[in-house]
C-alpha cells in the first residue's frame, strides 16, 4: 500500500529504491551563454553534479538516474554513457517546476510494476560544482533512517539542494508551476522535512554568471 503524507513509518536505506535526478535545462539567462557547458579546470560545469551522482548510485544499490536537460551536448553524453535523459526545451521548459514534473512522469510511467517499493526521488542542480559528495551519502544514508518524508541539507539555517521526496510528495510535485521548485512543497510541509545540517558551506555556491564562475573556480581550485 502506499504512504501517504501524515502517515508515520520507519525506512531503511536497503529498503529504499533512490531515483536520483539531475536538473540541467536552465536557459541561465543571467550567464548570457549556455552555462552549464562552461568549463572548470576543462571539465563542463554539469559534469562535477553527474559525475558525483553516478558514484552515488554505485553506493546506495538500486537506483536510476535521470537527467532533465535542453541541451544536444549534454545529452548526447548522458546517452554515451547509458544515463536516462528526458528532453525539456522548446516551449515545454516553463522554468524548473517543468522539469521537474517531466521527471516525476517518467517515474510514474517507469514504476507501474514497483508499487510496493518505497521511493526516494532525489534532485540535483547543475551548478554546484563543489558538492560533496560523500556529506551527500551521509544526509541520504541519515534521511532513510528517519521517518520525515522530505529532506534537505542545511547551512547557516538556509535549505540548500539537494533535496529528497519520497513518492507520496509526488502529486505535489506536479502541482508547482513556473519556477517554483521543490522548497514550494517544503514550506507547505515544514514539519516533515528532515534537514541534515552541514557547516561546508562552499558546497552550495552556483553559478548564475560570469563572475561567479571564475570566483568559485578560484575558490574549489586554486
Amino acid at each position: 500500500m502506499a504512504n501517504h503524507p501524515g502517515e508515520d513509518f520507519k525506512r531503511d536505506a536497503c529498503d529504499l529504491r533512490w531515483n536520483l535526478i539531475l536538473l540541467a535545462a536552465g536557459y541561465s539567462r543571467r550567464f548570457g551563454d549556455r552555462k552549464l557547458l562552461a568549463e572548470i579546470n576543462g571539465t563542463p560545469l554539469y559534469r562535477f553534479s553527474l559525475d558525483k551522482i553516478r558514484k552515488l548510485s554505485e553506493k546506495l544499490g538500486d537506483t536510476t538516474i535521470l537527467v532533465v536537460t535542453s541541451y544536444p551536448e549534454i545529452e548526447a553524453y548522458c546517452r554515451k554513457q547509458s544515463v536516462t535523459v528526458i528532453k525539456n526545451d522548446g516551449t515545454d521548459n516553463t522554468g524548473i517546476a517543468s522539469s521537474i514534473q517531466k521527471a516525476v512522469k517518467y517515474l510514474e510511467t517507469q514504476e507501474c510494476a514497483l508499487e510496493g517499493s518505497r521511493k526516494a526521488d532525489v534532485f540535483f542542480t547543475a551548478d554546484q560544482p563543489g558538492l560533496d559528495e560523500n556529506e551527500v551519502w551521509m544526509f541520504l544514508n541519515q534521511y532513510a533512517s528517519q521517518n520525515k518524508k522530505i529532506g534537505t541539507m542545511e547551512c547557516k539555517n538556509i535549505w540548500r539542494s539537494p533535496n529528497v521526496f519520497d513518492a507520496c510528495y509526488r502529486s505535489k510535485l506536479l502541482q508547482l508551476s513556473a519556477d517554483k521548485g521543490g522548497k514550494a512543497v517544503m514550506k507547505q510541509r515544514a514539519e516533515d522535512v528532515f534537514c541534515f545540517h552541514t557547516e561546508k558551506e562552499t558546497q552550495f555556491l552556483d553559478i548564475d554568471t560570469r563572475e561567479d564562475l571564475l570566483r568559485i573556480s578560484d575558490k574549489l581550485f586554486s
